[in-house]
């Protein structure tokens, strides 16, 4: 019963640690800072690092009396961020192949990949072809994705053929898309 009352005591006597909120310091093992807390998306704490907007688990951090503490650096968060932003780039690439499938945020077929163009990739669609931004697109288990439904996609490449004056030149025809990245 003795060592009952004691763990008690214990818990009592242990400093409260409050969740995670927007502006908290978050430093590494040797106390040096990360960065702050952005925000709090589901299991993940976004960190600004003043480079990045980072997401890591929250499971990855430990609760302290004066903020919260990651065992990586400013630095390696920073680095880690970026090579797996570069592979993700990578990978989509790849898959941006003419001919490539390309969905909509709902899930279904927009179009398809008709060439690259620099950061940008020409997907043609039902009403014409456009012109969107490679970070436009994820991939994901059932390939490319960008962000706006069918329906949108088709509707923005409608609307923006038809405010443009006519092209002479055929490598001209395909319209900006603009859109958010899908999540």
């Amino acid at each position: 019963m003795r060592f009952l009352t004691t763990i008690a005591a214990l818990c009592v006597a242990a400093p409260a640690v409050a969740a995670p909120t927007v502006g908290t310091a978050i430093k590494d093992t040797a106390g040096a800072p990360v960065g702050t807390v952005a925000s709090v998306d589901g299991d993940n704490i976004i960190v600004d690092t003043g480079t990045n907007k980072v997401p890591v688990p929250e499971k990855s951090f430990t609760p302290t009396p004066d903020g919260l503490l990651l065992a990586m650096t400013k630095v390696q968060l920073d680095s880690a961020f970026e090579s797996a932003l570069a592979a993700q780039k990578a990978k989509v690439i790849a898959a941006a192949q003419p001919g490539a499938t390309v969905r909509g945020s709902a899930g279904a077929v927009i179009g398809t990949v008709a060439r690259m163009d620099g950061d940008y990739v020409r997907i043609k669609g039902e009403q014409g072809e456009a012109r969107i931004p490679l970070s436009g697109l994820a991939l994901k288990d059932d390939g490319l994705h960008f962000g706006m439904t069918a329906a949108e996609f088709a509707e923005a490449v409608k609307s923006s053929t038809a405010a443009e004056p006519p092209k002479t030149s055929a490598a001209n025809t395909a319209t900006d898309a603009k859109v958010s990245p899908p999540k």
